[in-house]
């Protein structure tokens, strides 16, 4: 899918009226800066933005002025002929203002920006919108006071499950770096810093549109029961095959002839705890499954059924035995 024609000129329209997400204000950043000109066009407009401040009160804007000093930055052959003298000097005069309110806003912060972070532990929210939002330990959140606008648009870093309120006319939009995730009433997890450095969302409910920042080629559509895995700017869609996805948040663990290696992995994250393992019982399995019990329960469950030893110091825990044929 490309980009539409006018998706800037909306995305400015929209900051200059003041109904600008703090997604679309990253986006419009991101777009500004592949312009190498745009650091020489930054200095002259925020001569142009410091000037039009110290005379605003008393004094109107000189169209003609604008529009002379816009003119002679096009090419001769890119010139208008005066067709809509009025209307063309006015939309000069609207670029000139654009970029320096742009970058003043961008560069003395985002007015209105609540950030949620998950910094000890799980985390519950509920968004101004009626969605809600589970953070895993580590994950941060950021919207904006009120999702008004066209778009419901949110940042995310780390883990977490969201169960999105449904509203056809306004999209949800997640953004990270230059990933986006778009939605209308959906449940899905996701995870921007998985183990593997990957980019990973697994699809409960709803339908999903997943693309990058611009809208850069078609595309890729989840449907339930799909994992999406970003790598290197490629999008891969294929069945979920982890039963364990949600264990950080519902605490219930299925393990079915699993390696005590990923029975390690999903343990650590689920119980937020570093797990060593001896090597020699990489080749143990276990099937067992657990619900909503203590840590210290599954431990005792591992080790009578393993017949391993287990030292848990409170901040690491050990486990070491003499392996499996």
């Amino acid at each position: 899918m490309e980009k539409e024609p006018t998706y800037y000129e909306l995305l400015v329209t929209r900051y200059l009226s003041g109904e600008a997400t703090p997604g679309e204000i990253t986006e419009l950043s991101s777009m500004a800066e592949q312009n190498p000109e745009n650091e020489t066009i930054f200095r002259e407009m925020s001569q142009a933005w410091t000037a039009f401040e110290k005379t605003r009160v008393n004094e109107s804007v000189n169209l003609d002025a604008e529009w002379g000093l816009m003119e002679k930055r096009l090419p001769v052959t890119s010139r208008v002929i005066p067709f809509y003298p009025l209307l063309l000097r006015i939309a000069a005069v609207m670029a000139i203002l654009a970029v320096p309110l742009f970058l003043v806003f961008h560069y003395l912060g985002h007015p209105g920006l609540n950030e949620i972070s998950a910094n000890t532990g799980r985390m519950d929210a509920i968004l101004p919108d009626g969605s809600k939002v589970t953070l895993n330990s580590g994950a941060l959140l950021q919207y904006p006071d009120h999702l008004k606008g066209k778009i419901r648009s949110v940042n995310i870093k780390g883990e977490a499950y969201f169960d999105v309120a449904h509203d056809a006319a306004k999209p949800f939009i997640i953004s990270s770096g230059e990933i986006r995730v778009e939605v209308r009433g959906t449940s899905f997890y996701i995870n921007t810093q998985s183990a593997s450095g990957d980019f990973e969302l697994v699809l409960t409910s709803g339908k999903v549109e997943l693309y990058f920042n611009g809208r850069s080629g078609h595309p890729e559509i989840l449907v339930p029961g799909q994992k999406a895995v970003i790598r290197d700017h490629t999008i891969s869609i294929f069945p979920n095959s982890d039963p364990n996805y949600m264990a950080w948040k519902t605490r219930k663990i299925a393990f079915n002839n699993v390696s005590l290696n990923d029975v390690a992995a999903t343990l650590s994250k689920v119980y937020q705890t570093d797990i060593h393992l001896d090597p020699l019982l990489a080749r143990c399995r276990l099937t067992a499954t657990f619900d909503n019990q203590s840590f210290a329960s599954v431990l005792n469950v591992l080790k009578a059924t393993l017949d391993i030893d287990i030292r848990n110091s409170g901040t690491l825990v050990e486990i070491s035995g003499k392996g499996c044929r």
